[in-house]
């Protein structure tokens, strides 16, 4: 079972100097592989101390190398030298500062976190808070957030107040549910398109031409909770557009943040509202472990959900179209693994995830019978909601129990499945 941590944090950010200073505690379960930490490489610690209820004892962070850190985060592994007690977690008072370092150059890995003078987009990948190397780890968190009164933030948690003081605002949230991941990206007000109607938030010259797809979005939103019933969050859905040109898009509990933004050209609607769509379902799709080829639902059924909303929205046959494009691209991929073979971070994955992965639950929809296949995801969808972690074997036996051995059938068959395009009938 996977355990909680609770952060609280306080953090003071200098975008002109691309500074940060924070300061907090994180309460993490006592387990061996609980207290091992990815600290952005521009971080230096300050102060680390165990509270315990004996007192506080002076403790060290030391940088270790036992196992690597994923590329993407751009950060030192580090870990504190706790002796063991028979408390069922630890409390560490922590202090760091610094700045938030770019991956190292030559490792083609996109800036996925940065503080900078006009922009500030801040998540696990630029590991500006100490994230737990254990990813299955998720957490709940309390933050306050203290920078330059004249920008304004969005973070993925519960705004409480946002407190004025001598040319500085402190904005603090508040997350009770356990995420996998703290989010804030801010900008300066006079960049800022602020808008409360509008699904999008970010800079104005990226995002006002971003209305034309606002009122589709919407309704197409509207249509998703109609079929997979309440999401995860009860937050409102918002697109954060960030000026950086590479990475993609995250989605963290309602919001969306989006490298670049989106098209608005006309000829590609269709394909747009359906990224975008595919964001929105990782509200109930988010549950599977990246490190394990589990991850692969959460991308099948966001893409095979966002198609199929597009397609009843549109009812322009973009359903046929999209499976004969998805498997030219599959072809395209060459020989890919079985998809049960494959991990996230593996290049193959998109092509295996994404691709194989839609064209799997659109093969069990045909043979079974779209109605009763859309009733069956919608179910799955509130069991997603309502578990901490799902796995393909939890899957697979719900499908099973809905719809039967046949079902399972095709789902094995393409699971297995390797080499290149899809499994021959």
């Amino acid at each position: 079972m996977s355990m909680s941590n609770e952060y609280s944090l306080y953090c003071i950010i200098n975008p002109k100097k691309g500074q940060l200073k924070v300061s907090g505690t994180i309460t993490i379960p006592a387990t061996e592989e609980s207290a091992f930490f990815i600290l952005n490489r521009g971080l230096r610690w300050t102060r680390s101390v165990r509270r315990t209820a004996s007192g506080v004892q002076n403790i060290s962070a030391l940088k270790t190398d036992v196992v690597e850190v994923p590329r993407f985060y751009n950060g030192d592994l580090w870990t504190f030298d706790i002796q063991k007690s028979e408390q069922d977690e630890f409390v560490l008072d922590l202090e760091y500062s610094g700045q938030i370092h770019p991956p190292v150059k030559g490792s083609d890995m996109p800036a996925m976190g940065y503080v900078k003078r006009d922009f500030v987009e801040l998540a696990c990948y630029s590991a500006w808070y100490p994230v737990p190397f254990n990813m299955e780890t998720n957490m709940s968190f309390d933050l306050s957030f203290e920078g330059p009164d004249d920008w304004t933030w969005e973070a993925n948690g519960k705004l409480q107040k946002v407190e004025n003081n001598n040319g500085t605002a402190v904005w603090i949230w508040k997350q009770t549910r356990p995420v996998n991941d703290i989010v804030v990206v801010g900008l300066p007000k006079r960049d800022a398109h602020l808008d409360e109607e509008s699904l999008f938030w970010g800079p104005r010259d990226l995002v006002g031409s971003h209305k034309v797809l606002d009122t589709s979005a919407r309704e197409m939103k509207e249509l998703l909770e109609n079929w997979l019933g309440p999401r995860d969050t009860r937050e409102s859905v918002r697109f954060a557009i960030t000026p950086r040109k590479m990475g993609g898009a995250y989605a963290r509990s309602g919001l969306i943040v989006v490298g670049g933004g989106y098209s608005t050209d006309a000829s590609l609607r269709k394909p747009v509202l359906q990224a975008m769509t595919h964001e929105i379902c990782h509200d109930w799709f988010c549950k599977a472990s990246v490190k394990t080829y589990d991850n692969w639902l959460d991308e099948a059924f966001a893409e095979y959900c966002s198609i199929m909303i597009t397609d009843d929205y549109f009812n322009e046959g973009y359903l046929e179209s999209r499976v004969e494009k998805t498997r030219e691209n599959l072809e395209k991929q060459g020989h890919i693994p079985a998809i049960k073979d494959l991990t996230r971070d593996q290049g193959e994955s998109y092509g295996a995830y994404y691709f194989r992965g839609f064209l799997l639950l659109h093969e069990i929809s045909e043979k079974i019978g779209r109605v009763e296949f859309r009733k069956m995801v919608g179910e799955f969808a509130q069991l997603c909601v309502n578990q901490r972690t799902v796995t393909t074997d939890l899957f697979l036996e719900f499908l099973e129990q809905k719809l039967g051995k046949k079902a399972t059938a095709i789902a094995k068959q393409w699971l297995y499945f390797e080499g290149i395009g899809i499994p021959s009938k």
